[in-house]
């Protein structure tokens, strides 16, 4: 009890603080979090959505093509701007837009609305498997959500050091779930038979890459809350960012995909919808029971990091305000927002990466790594952001994710450009 009091001490003092180079950890630390972050059913969610509207091929493609998106263009700059100054994301946020305008960007628009709202879909997803196998009324169900939803925000209220351990427990439970899943498709539908699947209206390429984005943009846009606590170094980053998001989403991916597939010949409509996928093919009524563990997994890191951004606008304890978001997330859940699943990753690929895209052009481009705090709001990043969004949101031109990171991080460039605000290499090297 001792020790867990005084990991949530030592939490609490970094929340807004660097983490010093002698704390800091191997790069695998911040793989083993990402790992566990992405061993989760919602990826196999994922691959049922892409199925809805791609050929078995073309989606393996996109969730491909979308991770190395990921790795490129968010993982890596921004995690490597977290291990330089050892800051979290809603602190580095007030470089590009402001204190206060970093309560907006960051914190509500990247972190405390989408990652409530992520804790409340996999609260959701835990206790209709676990309706599944125990029948229950809509109070018992949602008395059961509700008791879920306390559970699983315990580790994040201790501290992401005590999320490591849960990840490697649930990795034996998702083998199996995966493994017999998937063999049950293949003995139902034939080799064949998945590679010659036709959607009902394929969606086409770029829609697969931007849904792949979407489901992890949220999670690599808040990666330097993790990768402040690993060295500061370029190799690191690119190790830990294909060891987290590679192995992980890529199993569970093609698993869901190969499940949802063989599901939707059964009759199943919503293919996404994971639990209805493992009921249709006939999982046995444990592992349906174990899935509520898998949960867990992201659930903490949701919770944990949308408790950071609470911390940083309102002050306060990081231990009750992640219980806080857990609390609205599980609200969440019982007002069934798991449905709108689809929607919901759509919405976070274009209003969430604009926000990458202009922090990652203040500190490389604008700043140069000058790394200048701003007081207020800044209205120019702010402003950016909501062009960037609402551009990607609307237009629907090649892939929305990347049109948000690029015209929100454009626009945010040329103002500065243009007013001479930008730090030249020559200031740099006087400075120096």
């Amino acid at each position: 009890m001792e020790k867990s009091k005084n990991q949530v001490n030592f939490e609490e003092e970094y929340s807004q603080k660097p983490i010093p180079q002698s704390m800091r950890k191997h790069w695998f630390y911040a793989a083993s979090v990402y790992i566990g972050m992405c061993a989760v059913l919602a990826c196999s969610m994922a691959g049922g959505g892409l199925i809805y509207g791609l050929t078995l091929s073309q989606a393996i493609l996109a969730m491909f093509l979308g991770l190395v998106t990921l790795l490129v263009f968010f993982y890596i700059p921004l995690g490597k701007i977290g291990a330089e100054q050892g800051l979290n994301t809603y602190m580095i946020g007030e470089c590009a837009f402001g204190k206060r305008g970093s309560d907006i960007a960051t914190s509500f628009i990247v972190t405390v609305i989408p990652c409530i709202a992520w804790y409340g879909i996999e609260v959701s997803i835990a206790t209709q498997a676990m309706a599944a196998v125990i029948p229950m009324s809509k109070i018992v169900f949602n008395i059961v959500t509700l008791i879920f939803g306390i559970v699983f925000a315990f580790p994040a209220m201790y501290g992401i050091i005590s999320m490591a351990w849960l990840n490697w427990i649930s990795l034996p439970i998702m083998i199996y779930i995966i493994i017999f899943g998937v063999g049950k498709a293949i003995m139902g539908t034939g080799i064949s038979g998945l590679w010659a699947y036709n959607p009902q209206q394929n969606m086409g390429l770029m829609w697969g890459i931007n849904m792949q984005i979407g489901m992890i943009a949220v999670g690599c846009s808040f990666v330097a809350d993790y990768t402040r606590w690993i060295k500061n170094k370029w190799s690191d980053m690119t190790y830990s960012g294909i060891v987290g998001l590679f192995p992980a989403t890529s199993v569970l991916t093609i698993a869901g995909m190969i499940m949802a597939l063989s599901a939707t010949k059964l009759g199943v409509k919503e293919p996404w919808n994971i639990v209805e996928v493992m009921m249709k093919l006939g999982m046995p009524a444990m592992a349906l029971v174990f899935v509520f563990l898998l949960q867990w997994t992201t659930c903490i890191t949701s919770a944990y990091s949308s408790g950071l951004a609470l911390n940083k606008v309102f002050g306060g304890s990081r231990f009750y305000l992640t219980l806080f978001s857990a609390l609205v997330g599980t609200a969440f859940a019982i007002s069934g927002i798991v449905s709108h699943f689809l929607g919901f990753v759509s919405i976070l690929a274009s209003w969430v990466t604009p926000v990458a895209g202009v922090i990652i052009t203040e500190y490389f481009f604008v700043s140069r790594k000058s790394f200048i705090q701003k007081e207020g709001i800044y209205w120019p990043g702010l402003i950016s952001v909501l062009i960037g969004g609402f551009v990607s949101w609307k237009v629907k031109f090649f892939i929305p994710a990347i049109n948000g990171l690029v015209i929100g991080g454009l626009l945010y460039y040329i103002y500065h450009r243009a007013l001479g605000l930008c730090v030249s290499t020559e200031n740099m090297v006087k400075a120096e």
